[in-house]
Formats: C-alpha cells, sequence, structure tokens
C-alpha cells in the first residue's frame, strides 16, 4: 500500500511546469493554481544554484514538497528537505542551493510573475 509521501511524489512528477526564466541563466519550473485570493504555486528547481534575490512588495510561505538542499536567507544558509517550511518576507534576500531536484509550494500575497505583462518584482541582492 502507497503511502501519502508516495502518492505526493507521483503527483508531483504529472505536473504539467511551464519554464520561465526571471533571472538570466536560471530556469524554473512554475505551475499557478488559480487561487481568488494572493497566489499559490508549484516551483520546480532542478540541481544546481539560484542566486539570491529580492521580491521589494510580496510575502512569501515556501513549503518543500520533494527534494534537498540550501536556503540562503538574509546572508545565511538553512538546509531543507522534503517538510521543510520558510517564511520569506518582502525584501529578503533569498536564493537556493538544490542537491536534488525540488518542488516546493509557494503561497505569496500576490503574484512574483504577471503573466499577462510579463513583468515580475524580481531583482538580484
Amino acid at each position: 500500500m502507497k503511502t501519502a509521501m508516495q502518492h505526493l511524489q507521483k503527483s508531483l512528477q504529472s505536473i504539467a511546469f511551464h519554464t520561465i526564466n526571471p533571472l538570466a541563466g536560471e530556469h524554473i519550473g512554475l505551475y499557478r493554481v488559480p487561487s481568488a485570493e494572493g497566489c499559490v504555486e508549484f516551483v520546480r528547481l532542478e540541481t544546481g544554484s539560484y542566486r539570491p534575490h529580492i521580491h521589494d512588495t510580496i510575502d512569501a510561505h515556501l513549503t518543500i514538497l520533494a527534494g534537498s538542499g540550501q536556503i540562503l536567507l538574509d546572508g545565511n544558509s538553512y538546509p531543507f528537505r522534503t517538510g521543510s517550511t520558510f517564511e520569506v518576507p518582502r525584501g529578503a534576500s533569498h536564493g537556493f542551493i538544490v542537491e536534488t531536484n525540488t518542488v516546493l509550494l509557494s503561497v505569496q500575497d500576490k503574484p512574483i510573475l504577471d503573466t499577462e505583462t510579463n513583468e515580475a518584482d524580481i531583482r538580484l541582492a
């Protein structure tokens, strides 16, 4: 009998991620869940480094659904693995060192990327 975590891992493999490139050279998989308020996104990060960056107007709560690595948050490094959670307040510098392919759930007060205008609230730290 499969566990809930095994079902989750299988479900994550079936998500139709859209590849975006908000910072030159970094490719991120994104799947936005329709939401009446705020923004809910599944984010896929492949093995490698993602430079520290800042969102000036967005607060986010991150839950790691699969994968492992380190999150770089305001100059500190914290390990993450499946089940880890992080609060990323607006203006906080954050990046990732991904050791195994990672999928996270990002719940934000508004979208980072406006898919209609293709404008993003993101800048390098």
